[in-house]
C-alpha cells in the first residue's frame, strides 16, 4: 500500500469518525428536546436570548440570516425567542463549536435532525396503531371495542 493510500485511509477514518461523533450528537440532542405547545411561545428578547444560549446577539442576528432559527416578533419588529428557538441555537452552538461544523454542515444536521424527528412520530403513530389492531385481534370479532375504535 502506498503512501498516498495509507494517507486516504486515514482521512477516510477520520471523517468516520467525526461522522459518529455527530451522529452521537445529533441523537442526544433529539433526546434532550422538549415539544410543549409553550415552549414554542416567543418569550425571550435578543438580549435575553444572547445570555442563556451563550452567543453574542449580532450572532444570533447572523445565524437568523442563515435560517437556522426564525424567532417570532412583536409589532415594533423586536425579536422574539421561544424555548424551542434557544434549544435549537444551543443545538447549532454544540455543532459549530464541539463537533466543528461550518454553517453547511449545521444546516444539513439540522435538516437530518428535523427528519428524524418526523419518522420518529411516524414510527410512534405506526404502534399506536399496531397496539389497537392487535388488542381489536385479541379481543375477538364478536367482541365490541371499549375505546369506541372501529
Amino acid at each position: 500500500m502506498s503512501n498516498e493510500d495509507r494517507e486516504l485511509m486515514l482521512s477516510a477514518l477520520e471523517v468516520s469518525d467525526e461522522m459518529r461523533r455527530a451522529c452521537e450528537a445529533l441523537c442526544q440532542l433529539l433526546d434532550s428536546g422538549d415539544h410543549e405547545p409553550e415552549h414554542a411561545e416567543p418569550r425571550y428578547v435578543i438580549s435575553v436570548a444572547s445570555r442563556m444560549v451563550g452567543i453574542e446577539a449580532h450572532r444570533l442576528r447572523h445565524y437568523e440570516r442563515l435560517g437556522f432559527v426564525r424567532p417570532g416578533r412583536t409589532d415594533g419588529h423586536t425579536r422574539l425567542y421561544s424555548q424551542e428557538d434557544i434549544d435549537q441555537l444551543c443545538c447549532v452552538k454544540t455543532l459549530m463549536n464541539d463537533l466543528g461544523l461550518n454553517s453547511a454542515g449545521v444546516q444539513f444536521a439540522l435538516v437530518l435532525m428535523q427528519r428524524m424527528d418526523a419518522l420518529q412520530r411516524q414510527v410512534v403513530g405506526m404502534s399506536d396503531r399496531l397496539n389497537r389492531v392487535e388488542r381489536r385481534r385479541r379481543a375477538g370479532p364478536n367482541s365490541t371495542d371499549i375505546e369506541g375504535e372501529a
